[in-house]
């Protein structure tokens, strides 16, 4: 993690907000968008920018974990792990409101129509209901998710993790420049013979575009 002195104060990049706080880079994204700040508390960004990108001090960061903490709702050690809950729980449980949290199911729907997790978990029950869909899932998936800072159960995805190297081959075979993040996503899983999210490819998109802005001359 990246600490810098922004503005005569101590403070990281959206990166080492998600590290500092323990939360998914993603949902620092989604967090600390201008939309998302009166809702979520999460604190501006310092006036400078640096590298082309926004710092946040480490002393606002401590505050938003000290609220965020005092919020938060912890689960319960007598609830039964394999039970499920529904939107409006797991909204609860992760501290965000539902209006949020239902911004959280939208950017996750391409990833499950691949039956896989997005920006949220892949849900463990799906129903048909009058207008779309019913996402449930096992509490202990929803907590798992919420709580990242917690050991999470499972070995990792077989084979090689993707890399800005194989993104770039994918967008070098895109000539007309005609694929979305979704195409990507299923070109890279067809590639390396392993599920690939949407989320990680906008993690690989960042992290180009950081090393373009870092490269000489640029």
């Amino acid at each position: 993690m990246e600490i810098r002195t922004v503005s005569g104060q101590q403070a990281v990049d959206r990166v080492g907000a998600a590290e500092y706080l323990g939360l998914a880079l993603s949902t620092v994204r989604i967090f600390s968008s201008p939309a998302q700040r009166p809702t979520t508390g999460f604190p501006a960004p310092l006036p400078d920018r640096d590298d082309r990108r926004d710092w946040f001090a480490l002393v606002d960061l401590d505050a938003y974990r000290a609220s965020r903490s005092a919020t938060v709702t912890a689960p319960t050690s007598d609830a039964d792990p394999d039970g499920l809950i529904g939107v409006a729980e797991f909204a609860a449980l992760r501290g965000v409101t539902a209006g949020t949290f239902r911004s959280y199911v939208r950017h996750s729907l391409n990833d499950w129509q691949e039956h896989r997790d997005g920006l949220l978990p892949y849900p463990d029950e799906i129903t048909a209901a009058r207008n779309g869909s019913t996402y449930r899932w096992k509490r202990r998936h929803a907590v798992a998710w919420a709580f990242p800072e917690r050991s999470r159960t499972g070995g990792r995805t077989p084979g090689r993790a993707p890399t800005v190297a194989d993104l770039e081959s994918v967008l070098n075979d895109d000539v007309g420049g005609t694929l979305k993040n979704r195409n990507i996503a299923t070109a890279l899983s067809e590639r390396l013979g392993r599920p690939v999210s949407l989320q990680t490819v906008l993690r690989l998109k960042q992290k180009r575009s950081q090393q373009d802005d870092a490269a000489p001359g640029a």
